[in-house]
């Protein structure tokens, strides 16, 4: 059988491609790379399916095969390349408007060769999405790990932090555009208790079969009633230091000088 994602990333998934609309929109994004597209005890490769609902030429860095039925089942058109060194891809300068990266940043051994690939590799755009360190289930997260004893596998915790990559990114030279956050619902973060038993599947997660509600939602053009008012929550327009405190993810867009 394969494995379903939890309930809660059905949530962010929505609020997810909510954002990138709207990045689409504003910021008159045509196409992008998503590098690498992986999956965070997700399934992998399919953040970017709502940059491509929007209009976008997508192209994905070291993808999972498996979920490439998901873009055909959406009929939607996507370029899957391969690459060893993702710090050194050998794609053209400034091929894409916004180039990506959710998460793994924080956990690659060369994060400013990796940045700057992503920098050489955009016209204009460069994102991070990550978890947010300041939600109160990040610390129980972080707790359970060490409760079990395993390994904090999740990447440097200060790229958890919007204020550590704001400042990061202006020591590699980018001007900061945008800092938000992203997936705000009611509700702490993943406490890490299903971590937990995926970690002790001892497999590689972007390897397994996967399946996604949002897959099948986006299909049928419609989500359940629940999931667009718990967004309600989110597009309260509250001040940033207060969302942040139960935001489950950040995200800091910035352009090349």
């Amino acid at each position: 059988m394969a494995e379903m994602e939890g309930k809660g990333l059905d949530y962010e998934r929505f609020a997810m491609n909510k954002l990138f609309k709207r990045i689409v929109r504003e910021r008159d994004v045509k196409s992008v790379l998503e590098i690498p597209a992986r999956g965070e005890k997700a399934m992998p490769s399919i953040y970017s399916i709502a940059l491509a609902e929007a209009g976008c030429d997508v192209t994905l860095i070291n993808p999972e095969e498996k979920s490439r039925w998901a873009w055909d089942e959406l009929g939607y058109d996507v370029n899957f390349l391969h690459r060893e060194d993702i710090s050194n891809t050998g794609l053209e300068d400034g091929s894409f408007d916004l180039v990506w990266d959710f998460m793994y940043l924080a956990q690659y051994g060369d994060k400013e060769g990796l940045l700057r690939e992503m920098m050489r590799l955009s016209r204009r755009y460069v994102m991070f999405v990550a978890v947010n360190r300041f939600n109160p289930g990040f610390l129980s997260h972080r707790t359970v790990h060490r409760y079990f004893k395993v390994p904090w596998n999740h990447g440097d915790v200060n790229f958890m932090s919007p204020f550590y990559v704001r400042r990061w990114f202006r020591e590699q030279g980018l001007k900061i555009v945008r800092t938000g956050v992203v997936d705000t619902p009611p509700y702490p973060d993943s406490l890490g208790f299903r971590d937990m038993r995926l970690h002790r599947m001892n497999v590689d997660l972007n390897k397994i079969d996967w399946d996604s509600r949002t897959i099948h939602w986006m299909k049928a053009g419609s989500y359940p009633t629940k999931i667009k008012l718990l967004y309600l929550a989110e597009a309260a327009p509250l001040p940033f230091l207060i969302k942040l405190f139960y935001a489950h993810l950040h995200y800091v867009i910035a352009e090349k000088q």
